[in-house]
C-alpha cells in the first residue's frame, strides 16, 4: 500500500520543531497506523472492477430474462386478444343472422298481410 506523503519528511520535519527521533517516528508511525485503518476501512466498502463487472452482468442478466419474460407475456396477451376477438366476431356474425332472419320474417309477414288486405279490399269491391 503506497502512503501519499514523505514519512521521512515528517519525521525530519518533527525533529526540526523539537521532537526527538524516536518521537517522530512512534509520531509518524501511529499516523500510518491511523491511515492504513482509515484506508481498510473505505477499502471494505468499495468494490473491485472485477466484482463490478460481475454485478453488472448478472443485472444485465435478469435484464434480459425480465425482458424475454414480458415478450413471452405480451405474446400470449396478443394471441388472448386475437382468440378474443375471433370469439367476438363469430358472436357477431350469429347475430348479424338472426337479425337478417328477423327481417325476413318481418318482410314476408308484412308482404302476407298486404296480399290479404289486397284480397279483401278485392272482395269488398267485387
Amino acid at each position: 500500500r503506497r502512503l501519499f506523503f514523505d514519512t521521512h519528511a515528517l519525521v525530519c520535519l518533527l525533529e526540526e520543531n523539537g521532537f526527538t527521533t524516536q518521537q517522530s517516528e512512534v509520531i509518524v508511525s501511529a499516523l500510518v497506523k491511523i491511515m492504513n485503518t482509515n484506508l481498510d476501512m473505505i477499502y471494505k466498502d468499495m468494490v473491485t472492477k472485477v466484482q463490478q463487472e460481475i454485478a453488472l452482468q448478472q443485472v444485465m442478466s435478469h435484464i434480459g430474462g425480465v425482458k424475454k419474460d414480458m415478450i413471452i407475456l405480451e405474446k400470449s396477451e396478443f394471441s388472448a386478444l386475437r382468440s378474443e376477438n375471433e370469439k367476438i366476431k363469430l358472436e357477431l356474425q350469429q347475430i348479424k343472422k338472426q337479425v337478417m332472419d328477423e327481417i325476413t320474417k318481418v318482410r314476408a309477414d308484412n308482404k302476407l298481410n298486404l296480399n290479404l288486405e289486397k284480397s279483401r279490399v278485392k272482395e269488398l269491391v267485387s
